[in-house]
């Protein structure tokens, strides 16, 4: 079992590590196949032995081999965080799946799912935007994974998938929730892209998820944000991208939501 663990935990690098180059080329308007993976500092192609997962940053000490300019920590901690979120998410599976068919298609929903909210959370961070490439794409892919599980009678990790209301419930609060913060604001509280989060959001957390995710995010957003104010960091007109704190919320929830919806019910 621990070898299948470590063998996940490599794949979760490597698919961090693709999600490193997606997000840069997606920005940059360059080709995702095709490109050969380049220094974002002194754009020279990088050699294969440079592009190793982990392992290249930590023996080229975290610099380009080329211009010896420092490297993102970005790249070696969404593959660790990739590869974390896999093994944990492995972990579930391993609890929860009553067959081996099964076993496979709920591995497979929720490295995809992971790989996207992934991607959402570090384009947000960096770019303060969601772009519909990403976002509808996995809001098209999530949701056929979700009408299979009902169609076969096996739901992901409990979170209370009994009907396709409970998915179409939650997409409309979701996305309904940032539409009427859009609209009311005019733009100015949330984009147009953490509407599509939204949606996507209700389509992973079917009812009543959808609430402890959003009740999560402004506790999160809050706790974040009142130190950058108190420190000056931030102004009350500063922008702060909302999806960074969608995110590991709604991955929180997709893992534990059972256990902190009961024991919220059972404080009152």
């Amino acid at each position: 079992m621990i070898l299948i663990y470590i063998f996940i935990f490599i794949f979760g690098l490597c698919i961090g590590s693709f999600i490193n180059a997606l997000v840069y080329r997606l920005y940059e308007e360059m080709p995702i196949a095709k490109a050969r993976s380049i220094c974002p500092k002194c754009k020279h192609q990088l050699r294969w032995q440079d592009n190793i997962p982990l392992i290249s940053f930590i023996f080229l000490r975290g610099q380009c081999h080329f211009c010896r300019e420092k490297i993102s920590w970005q790249y070696p901690l969404i593959e660790l965080a990739t590869g974390a979120l896999f093994v944990l998410a492995s972990y579930f599976v391993f609890l929860s799946s009553s067959s081996s068919y099964y076993f496979i298609i709920l591995l497979l929903y929720y490295f995809i799912t992971l790989s996207f909210l992934i991607t959402i959370f570090l384009f947000d961070l960096k770019h303060s935007l969601i772009p519909d490439k990403i976002s509808l794409p996995a809001i098209v892919v999530v949701l056929i994974f979700q009408i299979f599980f009902w169609l076969g009678g096996e739901m992901p990790m409990g979170l209370g998938l009994k009907n396709l209301s409970f998915v179409a419930i939650s997409a409309i609060i979701g996305g309904s929730w940032f539409a009427l913060q859009y609209f009311l604001s005019k733009g100015k509280w949330v984009g147009g892209g953490d509407i599509r989060l939204g949606i996507l959001m209700g389509i992973v957390l079917p009812w009543p998820h959808i609430l402890t995710a959003l009740f999560l995010s402004y506790i999160v957003g809050a706790l974040v944000a009142l130190p950058l104010l108190i420190f000056k960091k931030k102004t009350m007109k500063s922008e702060i991208p909302f999806g960074v704190f969608l995110v590991p919320t709604t991955l929180i929830v997709m893992f534990w939501g059972e256990k902190i919806v009961n024991w919220y019910l059972n404080i009152f």
